[in-house]
């Protein structure tokens, strides 16, 4: 059976956070798993309008703290209070802010780093951006971080942290994984008019006014943006500045269900974005037969395979041109399809929490060696219908 551990969870925000992008998919679906191997699973995270301050849905609690600005000084705050008091082990997400766990956290842990945040912040905030890099990510990392068991994503972040004075053996890249079982193709779903897809958080960072810029050299084309964040506004501006009020569909937080039609439908899943640490739309559209074209960065180049299951540009007329190619060329789009899917089914969410459950007990085990390994660590368990619908 293995031993049952209770695991508590830092993040600034959860799955059920209208802006939880890929940080809610990756928790909520690492979560599902490690409830139907039988773990505990606590949360911190941040609050938002309508949330409930505290949920409690059998084995697993979420414990709603702050806003996205004060959820960290609050989550360390409560936690050194007692607030979850006997957790076995802390996974600290960290996304562009530490927790600073090293400093009061005596429970056995692991960081979690998405992508060093440097260029983020000088894109989301011009005048301050590099201080606030510095502050909160670039000092804490080189300064407290250097004795932590870090996780991440792709070898480029693995690099990225490495360059922070963290030994690369301390270190673990562990890809995320996807749900092969219902993220399926389906030709018949393709919509007839050749459609860009967008899906992600609207922030800055993402650069979404350069797909408009590509969309507006393709007047056959539409654009269909799913997402939400502080960057509407300003996105809504640029739509109606150049003209493409009636290409440009604006879809808002959407369902699973409804991003898997989206998917289905596209004919190119595109994404610009200035930093990504893995980019799990990539590997999701991939799943359903799109292929992606990208901007060459971060782990953008370890999850799209340059010619084969999209491509990777280096500035946006390169970009431009292979969105050109894909949708002029019915026969390509689909051999880049076909080797989408092909690349997608080697990430399994199954593989994906059970490493990241692994790195977690050994840091455990690491202090209380007597234990024995954590249950699901050696069984190919599929997660139970119940304990999905434990973090629905």
């Amino acid at each position: 059976m293995g031993a049952q551990l209770h695991i508590l969870i830092l993040s600034d925000r959860d799955w059920t956070h209208p802006q939880a992008g890929g940080t809610g998919t990756n928790l909520s679906s690492q979560v599902r798993r490690w409830i139907a191997w039988g773990h505990r699973v606590s949360l911190i995270a941040c609050s938002y309008p309508g949330a409930r301050r505290c949920e409690r849905l059998g084995p697993l609690t979420l414990h709603r703290v702050g806003t996205r600005s004060t959820v960290y000084p609050q989550a360390i705050w409560r936690q050194w209070r007692g607030l979850v008091s006997d957790a076995d082990v802390v996974l600290e997400v960290c996304n562009g802010v530490t927790f600073l766990t090293p400093v009061w956290c005596r429970t056995p842990r692991v960081t979690l780093i998405h992508h060093i945040h440097r260029d983020h912040y000088r894109v989301e905030l011009p005048r301050s951006g590099r201080l606030a890099a510095l502050a909160l990510e670039t000092l804490p990392l080189r300064l407290l971080y250097r004795r932590s068991q870090i996780e991440t994503f792709s070898e480029a972040t693995a690099g990225d942290i490495a360059s922070h004075g963290i030994a690369p053996h301390r270190i673990e890249v562990i890809p995320l994984g996807i749900d092969a079982d219902v993220l399926t193709p389906d030709p018949a779903a393709r919509a007839p008019t050749p459609t860009l897809l967008y899906l992600g958080r609207l922030k800055r960072n993402k650069r979404i006014e350069l797909l408009l810029d590509v969309l507006a050299a393709h007047p056959e084309a539409v654009l269909e943006i799913a997402g939400d964040g502080d960057h509407r506004d300003t996105l809504i501006s640029e739509i109606r500045g150049r003209a493409l009020e009636s290409r440009v569909r604006l879809h808002g937080f959407v369902s699973e269900q409804r991003k898997r039609e989206l998917y289905r439908q596209a004919w190119v899943h595109v994404t610009a974005s200035s930093s990504e640490g893995w980019g799990l739309t990539t590997v999701e559209a991939a799943a359903c037969g799109t292929p992606t074209v990208a901007l060459r960065v971060g782990g953008l180049a370890e999850s799209i395979k340059h010619a084969r299951t999209g491509f990777l540009a280096s500035d946006l007329t390169e970009f431009s041109g292979y969105v050109a190619a894909l949708l002029g060329d019915l026969q390509l789009r689909r051999a880049r399809g076909r080797q989408a899917r092909e690349h997608a089914a080697a990430f399994d969410w199954d593989e994906t929490a059970r490493r990241t459950l692994g790195l977690l007990d050994a840091e455990l085990r690491r202090s209380q060696p007597e234990r024995p390994p954590a249950a699901g660590l050696m069984l190919p368990i599929t997660p139970s219908t119940s304990a999905g619908a434990v973090v629905s």
